[in-house]
């Protein structure tokens, strides 16, 4: 699957200009594949009302293709233009075509009125007006336009992004029923739990010759199975524990002994061959008889973290470890001793929050798992601003901290510091439990701790993470599952697809 920028977009259509094609017949092709979609769509369009909203820039010219092509099928096609005349030559160019076929042409600024008259009756609706070049915010004439787009009793089609929605972040405002992406998917287009306004998205060829694509550089990407049981490594038949992975995992502390129980499980479950379980000895005999396969240890404070380090190939802090400034300071000795990846989650990312810096001073490499209101408060913003920009926030924070951010949600993005960006498609509500994060957090742990790098270990443990639950929910349903229950399902992933 291909995913590029609206930058890296338009260079390919810069690209394939060397190949004996142009921009005019680009946009007749765009605007004829989203025409056929919305014909093999509705089937039959013969009669049926339709306004063609249509800015002022190539995706306008778009618009003013599918209007033609429409129009041709029996549609009674009205074009809306909704900031004026065309600005490039190209869209000028398909407008006249649309003019000459004697399509109704409406101004939004002129004749208000009349747009509003034929939205009434619409029954199909073309957005039009930005695509996937939008950045910033619509003004207020615009969101008149998207008000009236979103009100219309109609199914709503957009080309290639709907307007108002940033495609490389995932800012939104339209709404759409389906939305066509021409040639290659944006970033947003793969965020629909986020993004409910794209509807059903489509991909639709444009004619690009692949030698377009030559030399660009894809930084955004979705994972499948090939790629990561590809990445999990094989037991060596001469394995040894240690050789598996030695892991430390400082969790748990007094009412949050559960989390201790489930990030270390999760850890021995995904192949680490010696979990070694810290903990505050007050907590140590509830959570032992649960942990009969883990050594533990004792780090009670900062002087207790050196001697637990010996040894490890990685280590994961903060699930249920409380916060304050003794959790702080073990949080500080680790990430100042550690020559190995570390994970921080949960409460450590709770005592991180009061000063981030640390981990961009630290020497070992650093992953950070929050969700969306740990994210906040790292970022010292809302969760609705990170809500607003999901990839935006996730790229910022690891250039910032030279780590890699799990930012955790129906959609989780895994961003490095290299701008590569991986956004997730597996996992189901079920996962929305308190431990679910703790699972994760032992899986990806485990997987660094047996020589992944700690990127391809995110992508990885994310991806099973919620490729088990989605198996898990076919035995035991969203509502009745808890977090531990996919790990018999995550085992069974592993049978399949490693030896």
């Amino acid at each position: 699957m291909r995913i590029v920028t609206s930058k890296q977009m338009k260079q390919i259509e810069q690209n394939s200009i060397q190949y004996q094609m142009s921009y005019l017949r680009l946009m007749e092709n765009a605007g004829c594949a989203a025409a056929q979609f919305i014909l093999d769509t509705l089937h039959d369009v013969n009669g049926l009302n339709c306004v063609v909203f249509c800015g002022k820039g190539n995706n306008g010219g778009d618009g003013f293709v599918v209007a033609r092509k429409l129009s041709e099928h029996g549609t009674n096609v009205t074009i809306v233009l909704a900031d004026g005349e065309p600005k490039t030559e190209d869209a000028a160019k398909m407008l006249y075509l649309a003019r000459m076929m004697e399509l109704p042409v409406l101004s939004f600024e002129d004749e208000p009125e009349l747009v509003g008259g034929a939205v009434v009756d619409v029954d199909i609706v073309i957005d039009a007006v930005f695509g996937s070049g939008f950045h910033g915010e619509i003004d207020a004439r615009r969101r008149q336009i998207t008000s009236m787009i979103n009100s219309a009793i109609a199914a709503v089609f957009s080309l290639d992004i709907p307007s108002g929605i940033n495609c490389d972040t995932g800012e939104a405002a339209q709404d759409a029923d389906f939305t066509i992406a021409f040639d290659s998917y944006k970033p947003a287009h793969l965020l629909p739990k986020y993004l409910p306004q794209l509807g059903k998205v489509t991909l639709a060829s444009i004619g690009i010759d692949p030698l377009a694509y030559s030399d660009l550089e894809q930084n955004h990407f979705v994972a499948d199975d090939s790629f990561v049981y590809a990445k999990i490594p094989q037991k060596e038949d001469n394995a040894h524990k240690t050789s598996s992975g030695k892991l430390l995992n400082i969790a748990g502390g007094i009412g949050c002994t559960g989390a201790a129980v489930l990030s270390s499980t999760a850890a021995m479950r995904s192949g680490a061959g010696y979990v070694v379980t810290a903990v505050p000895q007050a907590i140590y005999p509830i959570v032992a008889p649960s942990l009969i396969q883990s050594p533990f240890c004792f780090i009670e404070t900062a002087a207790d973290v050196a001697a637990a380090l010996n040894g490890v190939s990685a280590v994961s802090i903060g699930c249920g470890m409380g916060t304050g400034q003794r959790q702080r300071g073990i949080l500080e000795e680790v990430l100042y001793l550690a020559k190995c990846p570390v994970v921080i989650d949960a409460d450590g990312i709770n005592n991180l929050a009061m000063d981030i810096s640390i981990v961009s001073e630290a020497k070992c490499p650093v992953v950070l798992t929050p969700h969306f209101g740990e994210m906040a408060n790292l970022c010292r913003t809302s969760v609705k601003e990170i809500q607003k920009a999901p990839l935006l926030c996730a790229q910022e924070l690891a250039l910032q901290l030279n780590a890699v951010i799990v930012l955790k949600g129906a959609h989780t993005v895994i961003a490095a510091p290299d701008g590569r960006t991986f956004i997730n498609q597996t996992g189901n509500p079920g996962l929305a439990k308190a431990g679910g994060g703790d699972i994760l957090t032992g899986i990806l742990t485990s997987l660094i701790s047996q020589g992944m790098n700690p990127f391809d270990a995110a992508v990885s443990a994310v991806y099973l993470h919620g490729a088990a639950a989605d198996r898990c929910t076919e035995r035991m349903s969203e509502y009745f599952m808890q977090p531990d229950d996919i790990l018999i399902d995550l085992g069974r992933l592993l049978k399949e697809n490693i030896r």
